[in-house]
């Protein structure tokens, strides 16, 4: 049932050669920190520069092409299970791990903050700045001054990290920051292929057979080998790693009967960064609904409460950090991105009014973007309010995207924080032509370097880019080939997902 010439196993070696130029490339063109004594990730040059854009284009478009044939393969059917997705999973992730953070420079201000808490001072209240020298110097300017917007669970994981490696050595902070984020997407591969064998198997009645093991993998194709996912949790270190893991590992437990587990662990993934809190509501509302009558619901929805808030309670003292983490939670707002329709349409309405003389262009960015919040806790609410229906997965999953959409600040990673749990419920419906395009625009909206782009780097990543795809059509069949004949079955496989969640 394969695509002629497409194998898995020539999918892993593709998706591991594409993995070894991406992370080769970034040793010189990747976020790169400054004035570090460890002698490593120090290749600064124009020539460098270059030379290390084209390798790591080339790298990310054959990473691309790799995912996107092993799709085609699932979706024709070929018999792949989760052991072998996870072999693959581990051939592609493996060689980003020593090198630098790509595509962001957020670790070096997860390091800072964790220098600050080391240090004993209070990251909700001090920005990076007053740290000064080389931590300091890697944040960004525009976080140099800003308190840390992350709950108190991540601040104490990024404090355990350099209180290991010591505040001296930023690279091996980082590299520590990166094994974090294996963990939280190790809690991703474990979580993910469970809720989909669950799924395939009658929503929670236990682990799967063969259809089981098929959804599982295609789950974790397009949760954890996305390559969005591989750059930006694996790449990147971000703290949506450990995040998305333990909101995962919270949704198996409630799956699986441990209602008070879930809600502990949850609350948890909530105190990495608050949007987790809204897959503690979709489960909840689940949990509620699945009881026999109206009183045993009352008292489910009153034990995820009391335990929810002793949870909360606990966990943030043991952390240490306080609550000033509930004032902070708008400190990335600051900062103004393309992806935010609210904050798009903002914009353009601020011209418009500064234009006719109604108006600030701040007021206007302001109101958008405050409908935009209101639509997003709608969206939210109605799919709580379907939780009971849809399954605690999918509806958070989709509420979660809802967010991201509404939200004021957008970053390409963001959308991992609803694909993830609904590709455990709905894995085909991410696997649609459209949907994998989009993907891949969210992919090359940013740059490794994490920085603006300049001409020559520009060049050469066209180049590598360019190189890749010749090399590609020249050596295998073309990625796109299958893509017609198989839309009527793709459009069927959509309307089949949608039907079972009315």
């Amino acid at each position: 049932m394969s695509e002629v010439g497409v194998t898995v196993r020539g999918c892993r070696l593709l998706g591991a050669l594409g993995s070894v130029l991406l992370a080769a490339g970034s040793w010189s063109a990747g976020a790169l920190p400054f004035g570090v004594p460890d002698g490593v990730w120090a290749l600064r040059s124009p020539a460098y520069t270059v030379l290390g854009a084209a390798a790591s284009y080339a790298g990310l478009v054959l990473l691309v092409v790799a995912w996107w044939r092993l799709g085609g393969l699932l979706r024709a059917g070929e018999p792949v299970g989760r052991g072998r997705m996870r072999s693959v999973l581990w051939s592609w992730v493996l060689p980003l791990v020593p090198g630098p953070v790509i595509f962001s420079n957020d670790a070096y201000s997860y390091v800072a903050q964790g220098a600050l808490a080391v240090r004993g001072w209070d990251v909700y209240r001090l920005g990076p700045s007053v740290l000064g020298g080389p931590l300091a110097d890697n944040v960004p300017e525009v976080w140099q001054d800003a308190p840390a917007p992350y709950g108190p669970v991540a601040v104490s994981a990024t404090r355990a990290v350099v209180a290991v490696t010591g505040e001296h050595h930023t690279v091996a902070a980082v590299l520590g920051m990166r094994l974090l984020a294996l963990f939280g997407l190790a809690l991703i591969v474990w979580g993910v292929g469970r809720l989909a064998s669950d799924w395939a198997s009658g929503r929670g009645s236990g682990p799967g057979s063969g259809s089981g093991d098929a959804a599982a993998a295609g789950a974790l194709w397009a949760a954890v080998l996305n390559p969005l996912a591989l750059v930006h949790l694996v790449g990147g270190a971000h703290n949506e790693a450990l995040m998305i893991g333990l909101m995962v590992a919270g949704l198996v437990a409630f799956r699986r009967g441990h209602w008070v587990l879930g809600t502990v662990v949850l609350v948890s993934a909530a105190l990495v960064k608050v949007p987790a809190a809204v897959a503690l509501l979709c489960a909840a509302a689940w949990s509620v609904g699945g009881r026999p009558d109206r009183r045993a619901g009352w008292l489910r929805a009153a034990g995820i409460a009391l335990v929810g808030l002793a949870a909360l309670v606990l966990v943030v003292a043991v952390c240490g950090q306080g609550w000033g983490w509930l004032s902070t939670l708008r400190g990335p707002a600051q900062v103004y991105t393309l992806l935010s329709p609210s904050t798009d349409v903002g914009r353009v309405l601020g011209l418009l009014s500064e234009g006719f003389g109604v108006g600030t262009a701040g007021d206007a960015i302001a109101a958008a973007r405050s409908v935009g919040l209101v639509l997003g806790v709608c969206l939210v609410g109605f799919c709580v309010w379907r939780a009971p229906r849809t399954g605690p997965e999918y509806a958070a999953g989709m509420a979660l995207l809802g967010l991201v959409v509404t939200a004021p600040v957008v970053q390409p990673w963001y959308v991992l924080w609803g694909i993830v749990p609904l590709a455990a419920a709905a894995w085909r419906l991410l696997e649609t032509t459209g949907v994998r395009l989009v993907m891949l625009v969210l992919l090359f909206m940013v740059l490794p370097s994490g920085t603006s782009a300049t001409w020559s780097y520009g060049v050469a990543a066209v180049t590598g880019a360019s190189a890749a795809m010749a090399a590609l059509v020249a050596w295998g069949p073309p990625v796109l080939g299958t893509l017609p004949r198989l839309r009527l079955q793709e459009r069927a496989w959509v309307r089949a997902a949608v039907r079972t969640r009315r």
